[in-house]
């Protein structure tokens, strides 16, 4: 729709999408893409497409900025069985960036829409022998223990594996940041970055859709409402653990995605001494207000989000 970039071949793409719910940010919807033309590095000038729900909803002055910005806003189909499902959206635009990605793109980049970029991306890449980069979660939410006695809540997970085609024992595992919790292996869905042609975010739409048609997943996850609201994330996990082995994962440093609503109860040594240290974050509603302009960053990085925002 805005700026046709399909004859530049790119090695990367970068996409996220423009889905919106109660109590999402209110920040303007190319405030991502422009923080990776302003301070992206070598991959500042990849292309970059946001996948929308509907184009003709959109303003003419959005179509204008991403001309300017050369973003591309795509059409991604919306499905109705998983409207029950919150943040289902990502995974069926992800699916359909991928699907425009592979044969163009040796690498995608998928970002939650409440992200910054503020260093170069080229470390969020896969390395030449990895198939796959992620970030754990930052807390627990749904996440099985690794260890321990097995709980109820198992089932869930392993009715997931099951369904998924992944045994539930050798996924591998992962710790989240904020609460340090050694989990079966269960990533962040605000980036992750992917070789298009293994087909783990259609894998990961293929998933959800049967996770949504299972009846035990369903009854579930009405019971546990926790479980509704993140299976996204439970889905994406199953779908890289089943497209992947554990040592073709790249687990990325807590400076990619860093997560600004929780820099009250960080406690980690990994924590950023400023924001201008991360190379990216996510800011969830913390840039609502005029709290944000407390955060420790420099005053121009300061003036930058000021100016951007809405």
């Amino acid at each position: 729709m805005a700026n046709d970039t399909d004859h530049l071949s790119p090695s990367l793409a970068i996409a996220y999408c423009d889905y919106t719910y109660r109590g999402s940010p209110n920040t303007d919807l190319l405030l991502l893409a422009a923080s990776i033309r302003r301070y992206g590095g070598i991959c500042g000038s990849a292309p970059v497409w946001v996948m929308c729900q509907d184009a003709g909803k959109i303003q003419a002055q959005v179509f204008e900025k991403a001309a300017a910005l050369h973003v591309e806003l795509l059409p991604y189909r919306d499905v109705q069985d998983l409207t029950d499902f919150p943040f289902a959206q990502k995974a069926l635009a992800a699916a359909e960036a991928e699907r425009r990605a592979e044969g163009k793109a040796s690498e995608l980049l998928w970002f939650d829409r409440d992200s910054l970029v503020l260093n170069d991306l080229a470390p969020l890449l896969p390395c030449a022998e990895k198939k796959v980069s992620f970030r754990p979660v930052n807390v627990q939410n749904i996440g099985q223990a690794s260890a321990g006695p097995e709980d109820v809540h198992n089932e869930f997970w392993r009715r997931a594996c099951v369904l998924g085609g992944v045994d539930y024992r050798s996924m591998g595992t992962t710790t989240s940041y904020i609460d340090r919790k050694v989990l079966r292996f269960y990533i962040a869905a605000g980036l992750v970055g992917i070789r298009p042609e293994l087909g783990i975010f259609r894998e990961w739409e293929r998933l959800l859709r049967i996770f949504a048609g299972d009846r035990f997943m369903r009854a579930y996850c009405q019971e546990h409402v926790l479980y509704k609201i993140f299976m996204h994330q439970a889905a994406l996990s199953i779908a890289v653990a089943g497209k992947t082995k554990v040592a073709e994962r790249q687990e990325l440093p807590p400076s990619a995605m860093y997560p600004m609503n929780f820099w009250n109860s960080d406690s980690n040594a990994y924590k950023p001494a400023v924001l201008d240290e991360v190379i990216s974050l996510r800011y969830d509603t913390v840039l609502d207000d005029d709290g944000w302009g407390n955060f420790p960053m420099s005053t121009g990085l300061r003036n930058w989000i000021n100016d951007n925002i809405r």
